[in-house]
């Protein structure tokens, strides 16, 4: 049996932030979620968050942006990334991916091959040497991540895949309509099995299952955990009718995401998830209690022992 994790409160600002204080932002690619994580990062954060970003994007105008795990990566457009940064409680966390290579390297090592870290700390903040280390981390090969990797051998590995298989494009659409519904969204992978080659099922919640998204010959099939109980008045939902609880939404190529009705579906399913409550626990026995006119029995140590 698994139980649902529960969900971060956001802040007044309605962002939801995690542990050491680093701001839950919906993954996406391109400048927008940067500065939208840039912007709900706390305090003096924020304004070298800015100053990183405008530094390499002066250094790399062709610069490409994304979101990845709560963190904005930096890359040179080809699918691998050369600069990320997250925060931490006292202090920013700058990863360079090939950070060996840079002269003079920064600080911090890693386990990790060819990595090092840069600590940057309220009021230590190196312009020059940072733009120094872009410019030169700019050049280097870049590193592919892992997710991009998997999505790439799973492209590879279907027989009727190709390098731009719609049905993944679909899923990623999908995906950047779900994720910013809510800022408590959280996107998992279940159900590894052969038939998915052992990549699992894109499941997003919040408060339980929202809805999970299935990849098929011919279709993509969204399949809403309470589809059911949720109000429909767009009309997506066109399968799964024949059970009682759950509802599909089949897409095949050429179709057109309304990405207004899908968000209100999204928004329904959470509110569903967020008003169920389990079933109220049986009030314990109550003990039995002493009359106000009559004092209470004294423990002695006869008592205790049953001495008479």
């Amino acid at each position: 049996m698994t139980t649902s994790r529960k969900p971060l409160k956001p802040g007044q600002d309605g962002i939801v932030r995690l542990s050491g204080g680093n701001p839950q932002i919906a993954k996406g690619d391109g400048d927008a979620p940067v500065q939208a994580y840039i912007a709900a990062m706390p305090g003096w954060q924020s304004d070298i968050g800015r100053q990183m970003d405008a530094i390499i994007t002066r250094a790399v105008p062709e610069v490409a942006k994304a979101v990845k795990w709560n963190s904005p990566f930096y890359g040179r457009g080809d699918g691998t990334w050369f600069v990320s940064f997250h925060v931490f409680t006292k202090y920013i966390k700058v990863t360079f991916f090939r950070g060996t290579d840079l002269d003079p390297a920064p600080p911090e090592t890693s386990q990790v091959k060819n990595v090092r870290y840069l600590h940057i700390h309220e009021g230590a903040f190196d312009p020059k040497q940072f733009a120094t280390w872009i410019k030169q981390a700019s050049k280097l090969p870049g590193e592919k991540l892992q997710e991009d990797q998997m999505a790439t051998k799973a492209r590879a590995a279907r027989p009727d895949a190709t390098a731009t298989d719609w049905r993944l494009e679909m899923l990623d659409r999908a995906r950047a309509i779900i994720m910013p519904a809510d800022p408590g969204i959280v996107e998992t992978r279940k159900w590894a099995k052969a038939s998915n080659n052992m990549q699992g099922v894109p499941v997003w919640e919040h408060t339980g299952i929202i809805t999970t998204g299935e990849t098929y010959k011919d279709y993509v099939k969204l399949t809403f955990a309470h589809g059911a109980k949720l109000e429909d008045p767009a009309g997506l939902f066109n399968a799964g009718f024949g059970g009682g609880t759950r509802r599909a939404i089949d897409i095949r190529q050429g179709d057109k995401l309304n990405e207004k009705a899908l968000k209100a579906l999204v928004k329904a399913a959470i509110a569903f998830n967020t008003a169920k409550k389990p079933a109220p626990r049986k009030a314990a026995a109550k003990k039995k209690q002493t009359p106000r006119d009559e004092a209470p029995t004294p423990v002695t140590d006869a008592s205790r022992s049953g001495t008479p």
